[in-house]
């Protein structure tokens, strides 16, 4: 399973974990992005729809074996 896709418009969404955060952000987020700057760090995947149509969605594909 891919821990990272994007969307035509330049969009991408990547599942990420922050910790020791001042503000208590820690845990396990997913990131939205649009041309590679931040948009939102958003907990579950309906969220996401605030930007992106999740049908939108595919997987990147990985360089690595």
């Amino acid at each position: 399973m891919a821990d990272r896709w994007h969307a035509p418009g330049g969009w991408s969404v990547e599942v990420i974990r922050l910790s020791g955060t001042p503000d208590r952000h820690d845990g396990e987020w997913i990131r939205v992005r649009q041309h590679g700057c931040w948009v939102a760090d958003v907990r579950s995947i309906r969220e996401i729809e605030r930007w992106i149509p999740l049908a939108e969605l595919e997987p990147e594909l990985s360089l690595t074996a």
